[in-house]
Order: C-alpha cells, then structure tokens, then sequence
C-alpha cells in the first residue's frame, strides 16, 4: 500500500491522531509519524508557532519541552507540584548511576554488581551465536538492570537521556493526587489503576529523548543533521571530575552543553484502536520509536562523517576483538562525568583518570539469527516506504531540514488493550505472560540509543513486554502487586505520610 504524508502545516498536525484507522503496522506506523511531528512542532510557551513548519524556526524549542519532567510531579514527601500554564526547563538531573532507559530501577548498592552480570549475560548471548530468545533464561538474568548501565558513543561521551510527560498524564496525577504515593497505595486489582484516554486532547504521553553531546570535535557539517539544543546537567558532585582547578562546588554541579537528538520514544494511550471485535475500539497504549539515521552508519553523508553509536572498522573476529564485541558494556566502575571532553570516564584503583571505552551498538533485529524473529519483510518494506516519504515531505517544506535525518524504527502495540481492564482479572503473572507471549504486535520493538544492552530480551519483548511489569510505589509494603497501567513514572511518587517513602526496588 502506497502512502503519502499529508501536507506538513499546522493544521494538519495540532493534535496527535485520535485513532487508529487500520489495526496493522501500517496504521499505527501512520499515527506515530503523524504524532512525531505534532511533538516536534516549533513552539513558544507550549504551544506551536502558527508562522513556522517543522523544518523552519531551528533554534526554537518543540512543542514536547515545555512539557514537564517526572522531578518536577514527584517531589518529596508527596508534596503537591507547581500547576502553572507556562512551563520550560532545560536543567536535566544527570545520574550515572541511575537508569535512564526502559526497565531500569535506581539500586545503587548493586550497581557494580549488576554490572558484572549483565556483561556475563550478554557475552553469553554473543558467544552462542542465538538469538536471544532462544537461549534459557535464569532467574538471576532475568532481573538484571540492562538500562542502569550508560551507553558511551564513539566520540566518547555518554548518552543523555530524559523522560518527560504531557500535560493530561500532569493533569490526571494532579487532579487525582497520583503524585502522593499514599493515594496510590488505594489501588488494587479490583481498583484497578488507569490512566483516562478519550480524546487526541484528553490522552496522556509520556515522551524519553536521547541526545549525544556535541564538542570540539563536532564539525558544522555533522551538526546540521541533527535537531540540536542546549541542556543544563546538573551532576552529582560524587559522579563529577573537575581537571581545571577552577570548577564551580556544589552538589549537584551545573554544566551546559550543546546536544544533538539521536533517539526519541513516545508511548501514547490513544483514545480509539480498533481490537478483535468488529466495529469496537478502545484506549489502548502503542509505543513507537524514532532515531537519527546516522546512530549505526552513514549513507550519503558528508565525506568523514562517522556513525554515532558503531565503529564500522570495528572486527569482532579479529584475534584480540579490538573492545568490539556487539552490545557489550565496556564501561567500568565508577562511571564519571568529566568537565571536558570526553566526558565520559571512570577512575582505576590508583586513582588515575581513564577514558571509557565507547560501546558497539549494533541493531540486534537486524543479524543474522535474528532477522526472521521479529518483523516481516512486507512490514519492513511498508516501514521503509514511509520513512522515505515522510523524509521527502520534510525536503520540501526545507531542503535542508534536520527532520529528513530521522526514520521511524518501528511501533508496538497490544492486540486487545481491553486485557488490562477484563473482568473477571486475570491473576497478575498470568496477565503479563499473556501480554508477552500473545498480544504484542506486530514484533519486538528495540531503540539502539537508549536499549543497546536490553535488545537481548532479558526483559520482555521490548516496550510492552518491559512495561506491563511497571507497578504502583504502593507495591513495597504490600504482598499484591499492583500494576501502573504501564507506566513506570508512578514509582517515582513518595508518600506523605512517610510510610511509603522508598522507590520500588
């Protein structure tokens, strides 16, 4: 089936599609394309600029960074957050030692040790020659953190990542005071916890970006193809390292840096997706993924350029491997942030400052033992169709528009989204091994910039499979647990009464 975008103006993209007209990966490739850019519109306190396309207005920030970030709900103490209209932050927390991608959860104790594992684990999958899927699983595997270790690039700086939410899931945590963890602890499977979805105005988002930082070393060339920012990190003083002797003290530490978008996640509960039922359809979540082309390699760039994330000399069957073995961590313990570049380093046993080795992310959908496991090849034609057509839309609003430089990697979604409301309820494990096993579509669903060590499924078959697992903060102190309706912000909510203080471990 042939598509072409519609015409890019503001008309056309005001609001994220309300529903999906065919329940294939065609249709729900077309609502995630179309949602993309009605996130990335050119905006001015939130909202998009009536003048500009996408394509134009550069330097301005997009529609989804006036949203909120989950520090800025979830504050201590279940405190109440801040309901103001006009809101824009760039200050992201930086924590090397928490994960920033999906399924990952702050241990601090265990980092090292986690660590270790996941490198085990995944040296496993790579000397089996399997696809992952196929190899046994132990317990002890399937509980690894494979987002709580940072992803390093070939320049050497670690991946930034941030989560932020739309102003309906803000106001749905607010209005019912999901932000105090003790309202939270309310739920249970007969109260179930849902999140409301009923119109493309009245449906929560939650957005997680991926950027790489840009230094000296970054040309304009390389640049021009990507949507590039600024961010303020503030970084624990424990995580920093300041070589100038004349760093700013204070805890956490401030630094601005120039970024470049490589990666972008959306997971919208859209208000209508047609199920199994003819002529039915319900609010059900669909996941959808994007990155910029030149993460793994580089096709009609400019002469020099590199892939991001993948060194195309690296040989992982030369005699010694040459630190290129494909998803493998190579960051060491303790990882550090330094105040020039490369920012990315640890510090060995005598105290001396070491660079980190950069990963070699590959796209594990794409080897050989893996190629028939997820996709089609008509789903992948259909994918690829739409990425170029959408790419020569963004040409012709501007030749050299940045948005030509990013593809849609793919979408997931849940064949009957109806299965986390169905009464009588399944028994939690059940209800998660049957999201897995039978109703994701169309395959697993993999973002290279934020997901290089989890591509090996020890979590779920990707962006359901690892958030059907999400439960309520409530869960600690209580023998059921709850799920979040797939959303992993809620743990981040604290009580105020102090009883429910801690994260979900």
């Amino acid at each position: 089936m042939r598509y072409n975008p519609p015409e890019i103006t503001l008309e056309n993209f005001k609001q994220p599609p309300e529903k999906v007209i065919f329940n294939d990966a065609f249709g729900f490739a077309d609502v995630a394309w179309k949602t993309f850019v009605t996130l990335n519109w050119p905006a001015n306190d939130g909202k998009p600029l009536e003048e500009s396309a996408l394509g134009q207005a550069p330097s301005a920030p997009r529609v989804w960074e006036f949203y909120r970030t989950p520090e800025e709900v979830f504050l201590a103490n279940g405190e109440k957050p801040l309901n103001i209209s006009k809101f824009f932050t760039r200050t992201l927390n930086l924590d090397l030692i928490e994960g920033q991608g999906a399924c990952s959860r702050k241990d601090f104790n265990l980092a090292q040790d986690n660590l270790q594992k996941s490198r085990n684990w995944i040296k496993k999958v790579i000397d089996s020659d399997e696809c992952p899927d196929k190899i046994p699983v132990s317990h002890e595997e399937e509980n690894l953190l494979l987002n709580s270790i940072p992803i390093v690039d070939q320049q050497g700086n670690y991946i930034v990542i941030e989560t932020r939410l739309n102003p309906n899931e803000f106001q749905q945590i607010l209005d019912n005071k999901w932000y105090d963890a003790d309202t939270l602890a309310e739920y249970n499977d007969n109260n179930r916890f849902q999140f409301e979805s009923t119109s493309s105005t009245d449906a929560p988002i939650e957005i997680k970006a991926a950027w790489r930082v840009f230094d000296e070393n970054s040309s304009a060339e390389e640049k021009a193809r990507y949507y590039t920012t600024k961010r303020v990190l503030a970084i624990p003083a424990k995580q920093y390292v300041c070589t100038t002797g004349n760093c700013i003290t204070g805890d956490p530490v401030l630094e601005e840096v120039e970024v470049g978008l490589i990666g972008f996640h959306i997971a919208y509960k859209i208000p209508q997706q047609q199920i199994l039922t003819p002529g039915y359809s319900t609010p059900g979540w669909v996941w959808a993924t994007f990155e910029q082309v030149d993460n793994l390699k580089v096709d009609n760039g400019p002469p020099g350029l590199k892939p991001t994330l993948s060194n195309p000399d690296c040989d992982p069957n030369a005699p010694n491997k040459g630190n290129c073995l494909p998803n493998y961590p190579y960051v060491e313990w303790p990882f550090l942030w330094r105040d020039r570049a490369p920012h990315a380093v640890t510090k060995s046993q005598d105290g001396q400052i070491q660079q980190q080795i950069p990963t070699q992310v590959v796209r594990l959908s794409e080897q050989r033992n893996c190629r028939d496991s997820n996709l089609t090849s008509t789903v992948k034609e259909s994918l690829k169709q739409q990425n170029k057509n959408w790419q020569e839309a963004f040409k012709k609003v501007t030749p050299d528009s940045v948005w030509q430089y990013y593809q849609l990697v793919g979408t997931q979604w849940l064949q009957n989204p109806s299965i986390v409301t169905q009464t009588p309820l399944l028994p939690r494990d059940s209800l998660i091994s049957n999201i897995r096993l039978q109703q994701l579509q169309p395959g697993a669903l993999f973002n290279v910039s934020m997901e290089a060590y989890s591509q090996t499924q020890v979590n779920g078959d990707s962006c359901g499979g690892c958030h059907v697992v999400a439960i309520l903060p409530s869960s600690r102190d209580n023998s059921q647990k709850v799920m979040s309706d797939f959303s992993f912000l809620l743990k981040r909510a604290k009580s105020s009464s102090n009883n429910l203080s801690k994260e979900v471990e």
